[in-house]
């Protein structure tokens, strides 16, 4: 490609990312295998998406991720490709593998469908939340290993992680092994380099420590790429994503069914029982707990996955049983506030998790523990169900977002796709970017206060007329739920386009340098080959080759171990931008 078609091409696929998201683009697309290590919120989805279908515009593709997160996958690759036919696999047959060009699976089902999956040809592979891998020895590291030997002689793949692997070489191992690192060979060889390996009084061998770490550091350059939020300086100080998580038909209709029965009188005057609540208020309350249930499980995976990031987490519910599951399952790692915890006893929590380094979860009834702590220990926040007054998200947002948080904080809302809540999602963020402007700690006012179901009030209000042409004549269920369905379909529609503006209004632009080295990328890579004598034998020499930031060798020593002295040098001497060692000879490639 010339450098003038580079850049071009540079410049489109740059539109609407932010600067960092564009250097992550240039790494992904610089090898064709790769370990994004970012923290969590830096937006390794999109990137991934970018870079796998510029890589391989064919497809098919196959993610392979938590199960909590697989609706988001889906969500992102429509924002990159509006048409694209996407398989969530579920629980359920039919198989993984039909037309869809981009499948979509979760860990646990790898082995259930692995005849299928690896029957197929993937032209790319993600695997997302790679820390699920870390034992290379497990049943699902060994069956995403075979999916990317067993498919294309050279497919695409990215690893995808939030997990500071460095720090634990062991479980970094399985991940080179999917890229197709040379320090995955044997893992022997790596153990003992890195691993601290040593025998124990048994004679097994331990490989839990490390060593060579800054060694280690430098032979990843270019394979992996990790960045904290607090070296990205382009971020918002506020980032809310919306998680689609799967519910059974039993929960999905049971909620739509109790909105339809509370807002079926709307085309008339309000019934009310005999305490003057509105008709089927208890109906509604009920579907939502029951909603918040079922939840429970995909939120309490996900938390599970940012804590095991390294990060601290706020986790929100407006319901108990939610609450519950959450404290028995992090126990003494978490902290838990409802409004039956005494006034007296709250600070005292919230200075443990602010405080104790064991302490990684926060555990907050929305209303009780969402509001008058300060808790900015914490740069994630999590709901499990979404309260429908505004305002309490916000108010319960900033308790990490407040004076004293130098990060950015990432709230992720868990949504039920197919429900109320999908509209519910819809009203809180055209609120938030109202809020977002506010000087904390001003009146929010009326408009931004109300619930949404007001808003669902005044948005059939608005399409009135549809229910005014009906006249006098009764209308069935199905009838009214054809109409209500129709009118939020378009409500939606209508705000999702003004959202969508707004966000491309907000984005930062990105330099000329961060599109000069997306550009320089796609150009293709710099190679050089040298010549070096070897140590034992002063007549036998070996070639070293460097293909941009990839070093080999074809020594024995390379061949087996997948490291060796020479190509170690070398690498060293090229990430710290100096010239080859002495004894290097340049040959013409």
């Amino acid at each position: 490609m010339t450098a003038h078609g580079a850049t071009s091409v540079a410049q489109q696929l740059s539109q609407g990312l932010y600067p960092h998201q564009v250097e992550g683009l240039a790494f992904l697309l610089g090898r064709r295998r790769s370990i994004l290590a970012d923290d969590m919120g830096l937006g390794k989805t999109r990137q991934s998406v970018l870079a796998m279908t510029h890589a391989e515009p064919e497809g098919p593709w196959l993610v392979v991720c938590p199960a909590s997160v697989k609706h988001n996958w889906e969500r992102e690759i429509h924002l990159v490709l509006p048409d694209a036919v996407v398989d969530i696999v579920g629980p359920a047959p039919p198989p993984p593998v039909g037309e869809a060009s981009w499948v979509v699976i979760n860990y646990d089902l790898l082995k259930r469908y692995s005849p299928e999956l690896l029957g197929h040809r993937w032209r790319g592979l993600v695997f997302d939340e790679a820390h699920y891998l870390k034992n290379h020895t497990s049943q699902r590291s060994k069956l995403s290993t075979r999916l990317v030997n067993e498919t294309l002689d050279d497919p695409v793949v990215h690893v995808l992680t939030g997990t500071p692997l460095t720090n634990r070489p062991r479980d970094l191992f399985p991940l080179l092994q999917l890229v197709d690192h040379s320090l995955g060979r044997s893992f022997f060889s790596f153990a003992k380099r890195y691993c601290a390996a040593e025998k124990n009084d048994y004679g097994h061998w331990v490989t839990v420590g490390a060593s060579n770490l800054e060694e280690l550091a430098v032979q990843l350059h270019g394979v992996m790429l990790r960045r904290r939020k607090d070296e990205v300086l382009d971020l918002p100080p506020k980032v809310r994503s919306w998680i689609d998580v799967d519910i059974s038909e039993k929960a999905r209709e049971a909620l739509n069914d109790a909105v339809r029965s509370f807002l079926g009188d709307s085309v008339s005057e309000p019934q009310r029982d005999r305490s003057g609540r509105r008709a089927g208020i208890g109906q509604l309350s009920s579907a939502r707990r029951k909603l918040a249930a079922v939840k429970g499980k995909h939120t309490q995976e996900y938390v599970q996955g940012a804590v095991d990031q390294g990060e601290k987490v706020l986790v929100f519910s407006a319901f108990q049983n939610p609450i519950t599951r959450f404290s028995r399952h992090f126990g003494d790692a978490a902290v838990t506030i409802t409004g039956e915890t005494p006034v007296q006893d709250r600070q005292a929590l919230v200075d443990r998790f602010q405080n104790d380094e064991d302490v990684r979860v926060y555990i907050g009834q929305i209303h009780a523990g969402g509001t008058g702590v300060n808790l900015t220990a914490a740069r994630q926040v999590v709901f499990n169900d979404l309260d429908w007054v505004p305002s309490s998200h916000w108010q319960a947002e900033d308790r990490a977002y407040r004076i004293g948080q130098t990060g950015t904080v990432n709230v992720t809302y868990m949504v039920a796709g197919g429900t109320i809540e999908e509209f519910v999602r819809t009203v809180l963020e055209r609120k938030a970017r109202i809020v977002d402007d506010l000087v904390e700690g001003r009146s929010i006012g009326d408009g931004l206060d109300a619930d949404v179901l007001g808003e669902l009030r005044r948005m059939l209000k608005r399409l009135e007329g549809r229910f005014e042409s009906l006249g006098d004549r009764e209308v069935d269920e199905g009838e009214l739920t054809s109409l209500l369905r129709a009118a939020s379909d378009e409500y939606i529609d209508e705000q999702a386009a003004q959202l969508g503006e707004a966000s491309r209004q907000t984005l930062v632009p990105v330099s000329e340098s961060a599109i000069r080295a997306l550009a320089a990328v796609l150009s293709g890579p710099r190679r050089a080959v040298y010549r070096v004598v070897s140590s034992r034998d002063e007549s036998l020499f070996y070639t070293v080759e460097a293909v941009g930031a990839d070093v080999t060798c074809d020594c024995r020593g390379y061949h087996y171990r997948g490291a060796c002295i020479h190509a170690r040098s070398l690498k060293e001497a090229l990430v710290a931008g100096q010239a080859p060692p002495a004894g290097y000879e340049a040959v013409e490639p």
